[in-house]
């Protein structure tokens, strides 16, 4: 890893205690109550859940009212894999090199030289190791039990996050021929129907974290740039080429997501012709994104529809 063992530690233990203790006082609200406090702290603007319009409001409705016992299920970084298998394209995923309960259950001898290691629980949870023989083995271990610590219902009302049993998977590293290293590709779809792509590079830094300085470019689907800036900075230095497989890919979004309001498919493309299965996810950013221009703000929101669900106003098919 690249940063100072001892400060990487304290960083994760500051972060945990901070997550706690932010839990514990957002307990008392409700889920309307905590919604809008999240999107006024991270936007500064409130939503109108009553007649939701706007893209991050659209996602706070169905993170408030709508529920889906599949969507557990698909949140879940190893049970996803089932679900993958069931649509018929368990050709698209990843290897696993183990699923464990606990760091004491790896045998790290048995790893190649180079892994990624991630929770199902949460999000930014991966830890990369690029050379075995030089990784910190002890220092891995003692994030990971943190990891599996966090409660990310609690910070951000994902419902879908409460019931999953905390487990650790160990995945080999995708390796890339394109000269922009490993893109993220993130389809954004309703019910069977992609509206739109976030392309994402720079995602990840030598550790496995999450970078600050990742950058987007949004997309439709016939890969015409659209003239957004949605929370992180847009790729103005070179022109992303439409990738070899995009058709597909999009065909492979719309299978997984047909039983769902809204959710986005994280595919990746790392070859002319492999497809790699990365992620579904439901609430995007938490519900939580800054726009530019704000006009995009309906317009995106037109890409989840909650017409199936809402009759003048109330919430239609709610499991809870």
């Amino acid at each position: 890893m690249r940063k100072n063992p001892t400060l990487v530690e304290l960083e994760a233990l500051i972060a945990h205690a901070y997550h706690r203790i932010r839990a514990f006082w957002l307990s008392r609200l409700s889920d309307e109550e905590f919604a809008q406090r999240s999107h006024i702290r991270a936007t500064g603007k409130p939503l109108n859940l009553a007649n939701p319009q706007t893209f991050d409001e659209k996602q706070w409705w169905l993170k408030v009212n709508y529920r889906n016992p599949i969507m557990s299920q698909c949140t879940d970084k190893v049970a996803v894999r089932g679900y993958v298998e069931s649509k018929g394209l368990g050709d698209l995923l990843h290897p696993v090199l183990g699923v464990y309960s606990s760091p004491k259950e790896i045998n790290w001898a048995l790893l190649p030289s180079q892994f990624y290691i991630k929770t199902n629980n949460s999000s930014a949870t991966n830890i990369r190791c690029g050379e075995l023989q030089t990784f910190n083995i002890k220092q891995a271990c003692r994030l990971l039990k943190l990891y599996l610590r966090r409660n990310h219902y609690a910070l951000s009302r994902e419902w879908n996050y409460r019931d999953i049993t905390p487990r650790i998977m160990v995945e080999p590293i995708i390796e890339t021929d394109g000269e922009d290293g490993l893109i993220d590709y993130r389809f954004f779809c309703s019910y069977g129907k992609c509206h739109g792509i976030f392309v994402d590079i720079d995602t990840a830094d030598a550790a496995g974290a999450h970078r600050e300085d990742a950058r987007r470019n949004v997309y439709d689907t016939n890969w015409k740039l659209l003239d957004v800036k949605v929370s992180r900075p847009r790729i103005q230095d070179r022109v992303l080429e439409k990738p070899a497989m995009l058709e597909r890919m999009v065909q492979v979004a719309e299978i997984l997501s047909e039983p769902f309001p809204f959710c986005r498919v994280d595919l990746y493309n790392p070859t002319g012709n492999k497809i790699i299965f990365g992620e579904i996810t439901f609430f995007h950013a938490g519900g939580n994104n800054i726009m530019e221009p704000e006009e995009y703000e309906l317009i995106l929101g037109e890409w989840v529809d909650l017409s199936r669900l809402v009759r003048s106003g109330k919430p239609e098919g709610r499991v809870v």
